[in-house]
């Protein structure tokens, strides 16, 4: 399942967004179509990027001369 936002109630050759601008569709067809509009006309929101984990920060240290002397 695909889903779509655009502009509420967009039309495209018999594909109809609601009212709040949502379409969803499992139509390979109708994905290929809309997928070639995203993002300049419509944006797929059911792709979910993943998040990067976050790496911990580590503190720089300095390292401290000593001397044989």
């Amino acid at each position: 399942m695909v889903e779509y936002h655009a502009s509420p109630r967009y039309s495209l050759d018999g594909i109809e967004f609601d009212v709040r601008g949502v379409y969803v569709t499992e139509d390979v067809g109708e994905i290929a179509r809309l997928d070639a509009l995203v993002p300049t006309w419509i944006s797929r929101i059911d792709l979910k990027e993943p998040e990067e984990p976050k790496k911990p920060r580590t503190r720089k240290t300095t390292a401290t001369e000593t001397s044989d002397e």
